[in-house]
Protein backbone atom coordinates (compact mmCIF):
# COMPACT_ATOMS: atom_id res chain seq x y z
CA UNK A 1 0.00 0.00 0.00
CA UNK A 2 2.94 2.09 0.09
CA UNK A 3 4.04 4.08 -3.26
CA UNK A 4 7.76 4.22 -4.53
CA UNK A 5 10.32 4.47 -2.39
CA UNK A 6 13.30 7.15 -2.31
CA UNK A 7 16.67 5.73 -3.33
CA UNK A 8 19.14 6.60 -0.28
CA UNK A 9 17.50 9.86 0.32
CA UNK A 10 19.76 10.99 3.40
CA UNK A 11 23.23 11.88 3.94
CA UNK A 12 23.62 11.42 6.83
CA UNK A 13 20.91 8.71 8.14
CA UNK A 14 20.57 5.32 6.90
CA UNK A 15 16.85 3.93 5.68
CA UNK A 16 16.30 0.75 5.91
CA UNK A 17 12.59 -0.04 4.44
CA UNK A 18 9.48 -2.24 4.40
CA UNK A 19 11.34 -4.49 7.81
CA UNK A 20 8.86 -7.16 8.52
CA UNK A 21 8.44 -8.16 12.18
CA UNK A 22 7.13 -11.47 12.95
CA UNK A 23 4.40 -11.90 15.39
CA UNK A 24 3.79 -14.60 17.80
CA UNK A 25 0.68 -15.81 15.83
CA UNK A 26 2.59 -15.58 12.66
CA UNK A 27 1.49 -12.38 11.42
CA UNK A 28 4.31 -10.24 9.59
CA UNK A 29 3.86 -6.28 10.92
CA UNK A 30 6.51 -4.27 8.63
CA UNK A 31 8.55 -1.36 9.72
CA UNK A 32 11.15 1.24 8.57
CA UNK A 33 14.21 1.84 10.24
CA UNK A 34 16.44 5.13 10.28
CA UNK A 35 19.85 4.86 11.63
CA UNK A 36 23.20 6.63 12.01
CA UNK A 37 25.53 5.60 9.82
CA UNK A 38 28.19 4.06 11.60
CA UNK A 39 28.64 1.13 14.28
CA UNK A 40 26.39 2.31 16.56
CA UNK A 41 25.61 0.40 18.84
CA UNK A 42 22.55 3.24 18.97
CA UNK A 43 19.26 2.67 21.66
CA UNK A 44 16.23 2.50 19.81
CA UNK A 45 12.87 5.14 19.43
CA UNK A 46 10.14 2.77 18.74
CA UNK A 47 6.83 4.54 16.94
CA UNK A 48 3.84 1.72 16.49
CA UNK A 49 1.31 3.93 14.05
CA UNK A 50 -2.02 3.24 12.76
CA UNK A 51 -2.01 6.22 10.03
CA UNK A 52 0.85 5.01 7.43
CA UNK A 53 4.40 4.62 8.96
CA UNK A 54 5.37 7.36 6.15
CA UNK A 55 3.72 9.72 8.04
CA UNK A 56 5.29 9.20 11.62
CA UNK A 57 3.32 11.07 13.44
CA UNK A 58 4.78 13.90 11.26
CA UNK A 59 1.79 16.63 12.15
CA UNK A 60 3.55 17.62 15.49
CA UNK A 61 7.50 15.88 15.66
CA UNK A 62 10.30 16.19 13.67
CA UNK A 63 11.34 13.31 10.93
CA UNK A 64 12.36 10.17 12.02
CA UNK A 65 15.21 11.31 10.44
CA UNK A 66 15.87 14.21 12.91
CA UNK A 67 15.86 11.80 15.40
CA UNK A 68 18.54 9.44 14.26
CA UNK A 69 21.07 12.35 14.09
CA UNK A 70 20.93 12.67 17.39
CA UNK A 71 22.25 9.22 18.06
CA UNK A 72 19.16 6.78 18.15
CA UNK A 73 17.88 3.90 15.86
CA UNK A 74 14.23 4.87 14.53
CA UNK A 75 12.19 2.50 14.15
CA UNK A 76 8.04 3.12 12.69
CA UNK A 77 5.97 0.26 12.36
CA UNK A 78 2.74 0.06 10.83
CA UNK A 79 0.39 -1.53 13.81
CA UNK A 80 -1.77 -4.80 12.52
CA UNK A 81 -3.74 -4.46 9.67
CA UNK A 82 -2.88 -1.14 8.26
CA UNK A 83 -0.41 0.34 5.63
CA UNK A 84 1.64 -3.02 5.30
CA UNK A 85 1.52 -4.76 7.92
CA UNK A 86 -0.75 -8.04 7.53
CA UNK A 87 -3.85 -8.98 9.69
CA UNK A 88 -7.03 -7.78 10.80
CA UNK A 89 -7.32 -3.98 12.56
CA UNK A 90 -9.79 -3.48 15.37
CA UNK A 91 -8.48 -0.48 17.28
CA UNK A 92 -6.59 -1.66 20.74
CA UNK A 93 -7.07 -5.60 20.58
CA UNK A 94 -3.90 -6.69 18.97
CA UNK A 95 -1.75 -3.66 20.88
CA UNK A 96 -0.53 -5.48 24.33
CA UNK A 97 0.79 -8.67 22.48
CA UNK A 98 1.93 -7.54 19.36
CA UNK A 99 3.31 -4.27 21.32
CA UNK A 100 5.02 -6.35 23.47
CA UNK A 101 6.91 -8.63 20.60
CA UNK A 102 7.56 -5.77 18.63
CA UNK A 103 9.65 -4.05 21.57
CA UNK A 104 11.73 -7.01 21.74
CA UNK A 105 12.30 -7.52 18.37
CA UNK A 106 13.19 -3.68 17.83
CA UNK A 107 15.68 -4.53 20.32
CA UNK A 108 17.47 -7.12 18.36
CA UNK A 109 17.63 -5.30 15.44
CA UNK A 110 21.37 -4.85 14.04
CA UNK A 111 23.55 -1.84 15.92
CA UNK A 112 21.09 -1.51 18.12
CA UNK A 113 22.09 -1.37 22.19
CA UNK A 114 18.97 -3.20 22.71
CA UNK A 115 17.49 -0.45 25.14
CA UNK A 116 13.99 0.74 23.58
CA UNK A 117 11.98 3.63 24.27
CA UNK A 118 8.48 4.45 22.74
CA UNK A 119 7.15 7.63 21.40
CA UNK A 120 4.22 8.96 19.84
CA UNK A 121 0.48 10.93 20.46
CA UNK A 122 -3.04 9.82 20.41
CA UNK A 123 -3.42 6.25 19.30
CA UNK A 124 0.54 6.28 18.80
CA UNK A 125 0.40 7.20 22.64
CA UNK A 126 -1.91 4.51 24.00
CA UNK A 127 0.00 1.87 21.81
CA UNK A 128 3.07 2.10 24.05
CA UNK A 129 0.34 1.44 27.55
CA UNK A 130 -0.90 -1.93 26.03
CA UNK A 131 3.07 -2.75 25.65
CA UNK A 132 3.91 -2.13 28.75
CA UNK A 133 1.91 -3.51 30.44
CA UNK A 134 3.46 -7.10 30.71
CA UNK A 135 6.98 -5.38 31.20
CA UNK A 136 8.72 -6.47 27.67
CA UNK A 137 12.71 -6.72 29.10
CA UNK A 138 13.93 -3.99 26.62
CA UNK A 139 11.52 -1.51 27.04
CA UNK A 140 13.12 1.50 29.40
CA UNK A 141 10.80 4.41 29.00
CA UNK A 142 8.03 5.56 27.48
CA UNK A 143 6.37 9.08 25.85
CA UNK A 144 2.93 8.78 25.37
CA UNK A 145 1.84 12.25 24.47
CA UNK A 146 -1.93 13.05 24.77
CA UNK A 147 -3.59 9.60 25.51
CA UNK A 148 -6.20 8.54 27.68
CA UNK A 149 -5.95 5.96 29.76
CA UNK A 150 -9.45 4.92 30.66
CA UNK A 151 -10.52 4.08 26.85
CA UNK A 152 -14.87 4.21 27.93
CA UNK A 153 -14.31 7.72 30.47
CA UNK A 154 -11.90 9.37 28.39
CA UNK A 155 -11.70 8.28 25.04
CA UNK A 156 -15.36 7.08 23.99
CA UNK A 157 -18.04 8.33 26.83
CA UNK A 158 -18.09 11.58 29.01
CA UNK A 159 -19.94 10.21 32.00
CA UNK A 160 -22.16 8.24 29.44
CA UNK A 161 -22.42 11.12 26.95
CA UNK A 162 -21.05 9.69 23.54
CA UNK A 163 -17.85 11.83 22.48
CA UNK A 164 -19.22 12.11 18.49
CA UNK A 165 -16.23 12.68 17.09
CA UNK A 166 -15.14 9.34 17.47
CA UNK A 167 -17.61 8.63 14.64
CA UNK A 168 -15.53 10.80 12.56
CA UNK A 169 -12.77 8.88 13.71
CA UNK A 170 -14.56 5.37 13.15
CA UNK A 171 -15.07 6.47 9.28
CA UNK A 172 -11.65 7.61 8.87
CA UNK A 173 -10.64 4.50 10.07
CA UNK A 174 -12.86 1.80 8.56
CA UNK A 175 -12.22 3.80 4.82
CA UNK A 176 -8.89 1.91 4.89
CA UNK A 177 -10.29 -1.47 6.03
CA UNK A 178 -12.92 -1.31 3.52
CA UNK A 179 -10.61 -1.08 0.58
CA UNK A 180 -8.32 -3.50 2.02
CA UNK A 181 -11.22 -5.84 1.59
CA UNK A 182 -12.85 -4.60 -1.00
CA UNK A 183 -16.34 -3.92 0.54
CA UNK A 184 -19.00 -2.67 -1.22
CA UNK A 185 -19.92 0.09 1.72
CA UNK A 186 -16.73 1.95 0.62
CA UNK A 187 -18.02 4.59 -1.61
CA UNK A 188 -20.63 5.14 1.38
CA UNK A 189 -17.23 5.56 3.71
CA UNK A 190 -16.18 8.17 1.49
CA UNK A 191 -19.65 10.43 0.96
CA UNK A 192 -19.76 10.47 4.89
CA UNK A 193 -16.46 11.14 5.56
CA UNK A 194 -17.16 14.59 3.16
CA UNK A 195 -20.30 15.26 4.89
CA UNK A 196 -19.70 14.52 8.82
CA UNK A 197 -21.82 17.07 9.51
CA UNK A 198 -24.69 14.69 8.27
CA UNK A 199 -22.95 11.75 9.88
CA UNK A 200 -23.55 13.35 13.29
CA UNK A 201 -27.31 14.26 12.86
CA UNK A 202 -28.53 11.02 11.48
CA UNK A 203 -30.90 9.08 13.76
CA UNK A 204 -30.41 6.61 15.51
CA UNK A 205 -27.44 7.50 15.80
CA UNK A 206 -27.12 3.52 17.74
CA UNK A 207 -27.15 2.22 13.47
CA UNK A 208 -24.66 5.08 12.42
CA UNK A 209 -24.70 4.03 8.38
CA UNK A 210 -22.17 3.49 6.99
CA UNK A 211 -20.47 2.96 10.20
CA UNK A 212 -22.42 -0.13 11.12
CA UNK A 213 -22.69 -1.80 8.00
CA UNK A 214 -22.43 -5.59 8.10
CA UNK A 215 -19.90 -5.79 5.09
CA UNK A 216 -17.22 -3.61 7.56
CA UNK A 217 -15.26 -4.47 10.73
CA UNK A 218 -17.58 -4.38 14.08
CA UNK A 219 -15.52 -1.85 15.80
CA UNK A 220 -17.50 1.28 15.19
CA UNK A 221 -20.94 -1.10 15.92
CA UNK A 222 -19.39 -2.10 19.05
CA UNK A 223 -18.43 1.54 20.61
CA UNK A 224 -22.34 2.62 20.30
CA UNK A 225 -24.03 -0.94 21.28
CA UNK A 226 -21.73 -0.40 24.22
CA UNK A 227 -22.50 2.68 25.59
CA UNK A 228 -22.28 1.71 29.26
CA UNK A 229 -18.76 0.99 31.06
CA UNK A 230 -19.15 -3.26 31.11
CA UNK A 231 -16.74 -6.03 30.36
CA UNK A 232 -16.40 -5.16 26.72
CA UNK A 233 -14.22 -1.87 27.87
CA UNK A 234 -12.84 -3.50 31.28
CA UNK A 235 -9.56 -4.41 29.63
CA UNK A 236 -9.21 -1.04 28.30
CA UNK A 237 -9.35 0.58 31.36
CA UNK A 238 -5.26 0.93 31.84
CA UNK A 239 -5.88 3.34 35.37
CA UNK A 240 -6.58 -0.31 36.72
CA UNK A 241 -3.17 -1.54 35.67
CA UNK A 242 -0.99 1.09 36.74
CA UNK A 243 1.36 -0.95 38.88
CA UNK A 244 2.14 -3.20 35.43
CA UNK A 245 3.01 0.21 33.88
CA UNK A 246 6.16 0.80 36.37
CA UNK A 247 8.15 2.63 33.52
CA UNK A 248 9.61 6.19 33.60
CA UNK A 249 6.60 8.09 31.44
CA UNK A 250 7.11 11.65 29.94
CA UNK A 251 3.12 12.94 29.52
CA UNK A 252 1.98 15.40 27.37
CA UNK A 253 -1.28 17.02 27.37
CA UNK A 254 -3.18 20.30 26.13
CA UNK A 255 -5.48 22.48 27.77
CA UNK A 256 -7.60 22.43 24.37
CA UNK A 257 -7.21 18.40 23.55
CA UNK A 258 -9.73 15.94 23.04
CA UNK A 259 -7.81 13.48 25.57
CA UNK A 260 -6.91 16.50 28.11
CA UNK A 261 -8.89 14.77 31.06
CA UNK A 262 -7.48 11.29 30.53
CA UNK A 263 -3.44 12.91 29.98
CA UNK A 264 -3.74 14.13 33.22
CA UNK A 265 -5.57 11.17 34.84
CA UNK A 266 -3.09 9.28 33.60
CA UNK A 267 -0.09 11.37 34.88
CA UNK A 268 -1.53 11.77 38.63
CA UNK A 269 -2.32 8.44 38.86
CA UNK A 270 1.31 7.10 37.99
CA UNK A 271 3.11 10.23 39.92
CA UNK A 272 1.35 8.94 43.37
CA UNK A 273 3.62 6.35 43.48
CA UNK A 274 6.71 7.01 40.88
CA UNK A 275 8.80 9.73 40.90
CA UNK A 276 9.76 9.55 37.30
CA UNK A 277 6.62 10.75 35.78
CA UNK A 278 7.04 14.17 33.87
CA UNK A 279 3.91 15.99 32.91
CA UNK A 280 4.29 18.89 30.10
CA UNK A 281 0.77 20.43 30.18
CA UNK A 282 0.64 22.61 27.29
CA UNK A 283 -1.97 25.31 25.65
CA UNK A 284 -2.35 23.53 22.72
CA UNK A 285 -5.22 21.66 20.71
CA UNK A 286 -5.14 17.78 19.93
CA UNK A 287 -2.91 19.06 16.80
CA UNK A 288 -1.12 20.84 15.10
CA UNK A 289 0.94 21.84 17.83
CA UNK A 290 2.00 25.77 18.11
CA UNK A 291 1.65 29.30 19.22
CA UNK A 292 -1.59 30.00 17.65
CA UNK A 293 -4.88 28.14 18.61
CA UNK A 294 -8.38 28.53 16.98
CA UNK A 295 -7.90 32.37 16.71
CA UNK A 296 -5.41 32.72 19.56
CA UNK A 297 -2.17 33.98 20.21
CA UNK A 298 -0.36 32.69 22.93
CA UNK A 299 2.89 34.46 22.09
CA UNK A 300 6.37 32.94 21.26
CA UNK A 301 6.72 31.12 24.43
CA UNK A 302 4.04 28.70 23.82
CA UNK A 303 6.23 27.46 20.24
CA UNK A 304 6.79 23.67 20.68
CA UNK A 305 9.95 22.30 21.72
CA UNK A 306 8.65 18.70 21.89
CA UNK A 307 11.21 17.59 19.64
CA UNK A 308 13.97 18.53 22.00
CA UNK A 309 13.02 17.45 24.99
CA UNK A 310 11.85 13.78 23.42
CA UNK A 311 15.68 13.75 22.98
CA UNK A 312 16.70 14.86 26.40
CA UNK A 313 14.24 12.56 28.29
CA UNK A 314 15.26 9.32 26.27
CA UNK A 315 18.58 9.88 26.31
CA UNK A 316 18.40 10.33 30.01
CA UNK A 317 16.45 6.88 30.38
CA UNK A 318 18.31 4.54 27.44
CA UNK A 319 22.02 5.65 27.47
CA UNK A 320 24.80 3.79 28.97
CA UNK A 321 24.07 5.43 32.49
CA UNK A 322 20.27 5.42 32.22
CA UNK A 323 18.76 6.74 35.65
CA UNK A 324 21.96 7.26 37.43
CA UNK A 325 21.21 10.62 37.90
CA UNK A 326 18.00 12.84 38.56
CA UNK A 327 16.00 13.27 35.08
CA UNK A 328 16.12 16.79 34.21
CA UNK A 329 12.53 16.75 33.21
CA UNK A 330 10.53 16.01 36.43
CA UNK A 331 7.34 17.13 37.97
CA UNK A 332 5.01 19.34 35.93
CA UNK A 333 5.42 22.02 33.59
CA UNK A 334 2.11 23.87 32.82
CA UNK A 335 1.27 26.86 30.41
CA UNK A 336 -0.82 29.47 32.76
CA UNK A 337 -3.67 30.62 30.22
CA UNK A 338 -4.17 34.36 30.49
CA UNK A 339 -0.45 35.40 31.81
CA UNK A 340 0.55 33.11 28.65
CA UNK A 341 4.09 31.72 30.04
CA UNK A 342 5.31 28.52 31.49
CA UNK A 343 5.47 27.22 35.24
CA UNK A 344 6.96 24.78 37.20
CA UNK A 345 5.35 22.63 40.18
CA UNK A 346 6.27 19.37 42.02
CA UNK A 347 2.94 17.80 41.18
CA UNK A 348 -0.30 18.00 39.19
CA UNK A 349 -2.08 19.85 40.11
CA UNK A 350 0.56 22.03 42.06
CA UNK A 351 0.78 22.15 45.42
CA UNK A 352 -0.77 25.11 47.95
CA UNK A 353 -4.17 25.73 46.43
CA UNK A 354 -7.45 27.12 48.26
CA UNK A 355 -11.06 26.51 47.00
CA UNK A 356 -12.05 29.98 45.71
CA UNK A 357 -16.44 29.48 45.96
CA UNK A 358 -17.90 31.63 43.99
CA UNK A 359 -22.03 31.30 44.43
CA UNK A 360 -24.28 31.64 41.52
CA UNK A 361 -27.06 33.97 42.23
CA UNK A 362 -29.88 36.07 40.27
CA UNK A 363 -33.16 37.85 40.37
CA UNK A 364 -34.62 35.14 38.23
CA UNK A 365 -33.54 35.98 34.63
CA UNK A 366 -29.85 35.10 34.57
CA UNK A 367 -30.84 33.64 30.34
CA UNK A 368 -27.82 35.14 28.36
CA UNK A 369 -24.87 37.56 29.26
CA UNK A 370 -27.99 40.44 29.31
CA UNK A 371 -29.58 38.69 32.10
CA UNK A 372 -28.78 39.28 36.07
CA UNK A 373 -26.95 35.94 36.98
CA UNK A 374 -23.81 36.57 39.15
CA UNK A 375 -20.90 35.24 40.52
CA UNK A 376 -19.34 35.96 43.90
CA UNK A 377 -18.28 34.74 47.49
CA UNK A 378 -21.34 35.99 48.69
CA UNK A 379 -24.71 34.95 46.96
CA UNK A 380 -27.09 37.73 47.27
CA UNK A 381 -30.77 37.10 48.19
CA UNK A 382 -30.87 34.83 44.99
CA UNK A 383 -34.10 32.51 43.46
CA UNK A 384 -33.30 30.22 40.32
CA UNK A 385 -33.73 30.51 37.06
CA UNK A 386 -34.90 28.90 34.16
CA UNK A 387 -33.21 26.68 31.83
CA UNK A 388 -35.24 25.61 28.51
CA UNK A 389 -34.13 22.56 26.06
CA UNK A 390 -34.59 22.50 22.68
CA UNK A 391 -33.44 19.56 20.66
CA UNK A 392 -34.07 21.04 17.32
CA UNK A 393 -31.96 24.08 18.49
CA UNK A 394 -29.28 22.69 20.41
CA UNK A 395 -26.95 24.74 21.74
CA UNK A 396 -23.63 24.41 20.29
CA UNK A 397 -20.21 23.23 21.28
CA UNK A 398 -17.72 25.96 22.36
CA UNK A 399 -16.57 26.40 18.61
CA UNK A 400 -19.48 26.25 16.93
CA UNK A 401 -19.61 23.64 14.55
CA UNK A 402 -23.02 22.55 13.67
CA UNK A 403 -22.88 22.07 10.15
CA UNK A 404 -19.52 19.48 10.79
CA UNK A 405 -17.70 18.65 13.48
CA UNK A 406 -16.51 20.40 16.72
CA UNK A 407 -13.29 21.77 17.10
CA UNK A 408 -11.37 22.48 20.40
CA UNK A 409 -9.75 25.66 21.39
CA UNK A 410 -10.01 28.85 23.18
CA UNK A 411 -12.76 30.04 21.37
CA UNK A 412 -14.73 33.56 22.09
CA UNK A 413 -18.33 32.78 23.45
CA UNK A 414 -19.63 36.32 23.96
CA UNK A 415 -21.91 35.80 20.67
CA UNK A 416 -23.00 32.60 22.06
CA UNK A 417 -23.84 33.87 25.35
CA UNK A 418 -26.29 36.27 23.58
CA UNK A 419 -28.66 33.18 23.69
CA UNK A 420 -31.55 32.79 25.99
CA UNK A 421 -31.11 29.02 25.90
CA UNK A 422 -27.66 29.67 28.22
CA UNK A 423 -27.75 30.71 31.99
CA UNK A 424 -24.80 33.14 32.51
CA UNK A 425 -23.05 34.01 35.63
CA UNK A 426 -20.49 36.27 35.77
CA UNK A 427 -18.35 38.41 38.88
CA UNK A 428 -17.76 41.72 39.15
CA UNK A 429 -14.87 42.67 37.75
CA UNK A 430 -11.81 41.37 39.64
CA UNK A 431 -9.80 43.83 42.16
CA UNK A 432 -7.32 41.73 42.48
CA UNK A 433 -5.71 39.24 39.96
CA UNK A 434 -7.05 35.54 40.45
CA UNK A 435 -4.58 32.29 39.30
CA UNK A 436 -6.00 28.79 39.07
CA UNK A 437 -4.52 25.68 38.44
CA UNK A 438 -6.71 22.42 38.98
CA UNK A 439 -9.66 21.23 38.25
CA UNK A 440 -12.50 23.55 38.65
CA UNK A 441 -15.76 22.05 40.34
CA UNK A 442 -19.37 23.11 40.06
CA UNK A 443 -22.19 22.04 42.99
CA UNK A 444 -25.21 22.54 41.76
CA UNK A 445 -29.23 21.94 42.99
CA UNK A 446 -31.54 21.14 39.61
CA UNK A 447 -34.83 19.91 38.13
CA UNK A 448 -35.91 19.31 35.20
CA UNK A 449 -39.34 17.66 33.44
CA UNK A 450 -37.42 15.13 31.62
CA UNK A 451 -35.90 11.86 32.96
CA UNK A 452 -32.45 12.93 32.49
CA UNK A 453 -31.06 16.20 32.51
CA UNK A 454 -27.30 16.58 30.07
CA UNK A 455 -25.77 20.08 32.22
CA UNK A 456 -23.26 21.23 30.25
CA UNK A 457 -21.19 23.85 32.18
CA UNK A 458 -18.27 26.43 30.50
CA UNK A 459 -15.76 28.12 32.36
CA UNK A 460 -14.44 31.54 30.90
CA UNK A 461 -12.34 34.80 31.10
CA UNK A 462 -14.24 37.91 30.13
CA UNK A 463 -11.26 40.79 29.31
CA UNK A 464 -11.51 44.16 29.85
CA UNK A 465 -13.21 44.43 26.08
CA UNK A 466 -15.59 42.08 26.73
CA UNK A 467 -14.07 39.22 24.71
CA UNK A 468 -14.96 36.30 26.53
CA UNK A 469 -12.10 32.98 25.83
CA UNK A 470 -13.40 29.43 26.91
CA UNK A 471 -11.14 27.76 29.59
CA UNK A 472 -12.69 24.30 29.97
CA UNK A 473 -15.93 22.70 30.63
CA UNK A 474 -17.93 19.71 32.10
CA UNK A 475 -21.00 18.03 31.04
CA UNK A 476 -23.13 15.13 33.11
CA UNK A 477 -26.27 13.12 32.58
CA UNK A 478 -27.73 14.00 35.18
CA UNK A 479 -30.90 11.55 36.07
CA UNK A 480 -33.76 14.39 37.86
CA UNK A 481 -37.20 12.36 38.04
CA UNK A 482 -38.81 15.33 38.60
CA UNK A 483 -37.21 16.33 41.50
CA UNK A 484 -34.59 18.34 42.85
CA UNK A 485 -31.39 16.81 42.43
CA UNK A 486 -27.77 17.75 44.25
CA UNK A 487 -24.95 17.60 41.59
CA UNK A 488 -21.30 17.99 41.28
CA UNK A 489 -20.51 18.33 37.40
CA UNK A 490 -16.19 18.22 37.20
CA UNK A 491 -14.75 20.58 34.89
CA UNK A 492 -11.17 19.69 33.09
CA UNK A 493 -8.14 20.35 34.34
CA UNK A 494 -7.06 24.04 33.45
CA UNK A 495 -4.59 26.50 34.23
CA UNK A 496 -5.60 29.85 33.61
CA UNK A 497 -5.09 33.68 35.07
CA UNK A 498 -7.37 36.52 35.52
CA UNK A 499 -6.28 40.36 35.46
CA UNK A 500 -8.02 43.21 37.61
CA UNK A 501 -10.54 44.31 35.44
CA UNK A 502 -11.38 41.02 34.02
CA UNK A 503 -14.23 39.08 34.93
CA UNK A 504 -14.86 35.46 35.66
CA UNK A 505 -17.75 33.84 33.96
CA UNK A 506 -19.35 30.50 33.81
CA UNK A 507 -22.66 29.59 31.56
CA UNK A 508 -24.81 26.40 31.70
CA UNK A 509 -26.68 24.96 28.87
CA UNK A 510 -28.49 21.47 28.09
CA UNK A 511 -26.67 20.71 25.25
CA UNK A 512 -23.27 20.87 23.58
CA UNK A 513 -23.64 20.30 19.83
CA UNK A 514 -22.30 18.79 18.01
CA UNK A 515 -19.46 17.66 21.01
CA UNK A 516 -22.56 15.70 22.29
CA UNK A 517 -25.93 13.30 21.10
CA UNK A 518 -28.98 15.92 21.68
CA UNK A 519 -30.54 14.39 24.62
CA UNK A 520 -33.82 12.56 23.88
CA UNK A 521 -35.69 14.58 26.18
CA UNK A 522 -37.60 11.41 27.10
CA UNK A 523 -36.90 7.83 28.67
CA UNK A 524 -35.31 6.67 25.43
CA UNK A 525 -31.65 6.52 25.25
CA UNK A 526 -30.02 9.36 23.00
CA UNK A 527 -28.58 6.96 20.94
CA UNK A 528 -31.90 5.21 19.79
CA UNK A 529 -33.82 7.72 18.71
CA UNK A 530 -35.34 7.19 15.54
CA UNK A 531 -36.99 10.35 14.23
CA UNK A 532 -37.30 13.91 14.64
CA UNK A 533 -40.50 13.06 16.21
CA UNK A 534 -39.44 10.68 19.31
CA UNK A 535 -37.35 14.26 20.72
CA UNK A 536 -39.03 15.80 24.02
CA UNK A 537 -38.41 18.99 25.05
CA UNK A 538 -37.41 20.00 28.33
CA UNK A 539 -37.64 22.58 31.39
CA UNK A 540 -34.70 22.46 33.72
CA UNK A 541 -35.15 24.77 36.89
CA UNK A 542 -31.30 25.69 38.75
CA UNK A 543 -31.61 27.11 42.20
CA UNK A 544 -29.06 29.18 44.20
CA UNK A 545 -30.74 29.82 47.72
CA UNK A 546 -29.51 29.41 50.74
CA UNK A 547 -31.20 26.27 51.38
CA UNK A 548 -30.56 25.12 47.62
CA UNK A 549 -26.90 26.72 47.30
CA UNK A 550 -25.31 26.47 43.79
CA UNK A 551 -21.55 27.06 43.72
CA UNK A 552 -18.56 27.42 41.53
CA UNK A 553 -14.99 26.07 43.16
CA UNK A 554 -11.92 27.10 41.79
CA UNK A 555 -8.81 25.63 42.55
CA UNK A 556 -6.72 28.92 43.52
CA UNK A 557 -2.96 29.60 44.05
CA UNK A 558 -1.33 32.23 45.93
CA UNK A 559 -0.34 35.55 44.22
CA UNK A 560 3.66 35.31 43.67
Amino acid sequence: MIGTRLEAPFADVELIPGVPALMRDGARLVADIYRPKGDGPWPVLLMRTAYGRDVASGLVYAPPAWYARRGFMVVVQDVRGRGDSEGSYYPFRHEREDGYDSVQWAAGLDRSNGRVGLFGFSYQAVVQLFAALDRPPALCALAPHMTPFDLYADWFYRDGLLELWNLGWANQMLREDARRIGAPSTADLDRSWSDLGGLLRQLPLRRAAPLTNPDLPRYAADWLEHSTYDRYWEPWNLLLKTRELGYPMFHLSGWYDIFLRGSIAGYTALAKDRGDQFLLATPWAHSPWGTHVAGADFGPGAAPKVDEMVVEWFRHWLGPKAGQAPCPLSGCRYFSLGENRWRQSETWPPAGSRSLDLRLGSGGRANSRFGDGTLGEVAPGSTEDVLGYEPEVPVAAPGGGQGGMASYGPHELSVQQQSNSLLVYSSAELKQPVRIAGSPRLTVHVQATSPTLDLVARLSRVGRDGRTMFLCMGARRLRTANAVTAATVPLDPIAAHWSAGERIRLDLAASSFPLYPRNSGTAADALDVASPAEFGRALAMVYHDPSRPSSLSLPELPAD
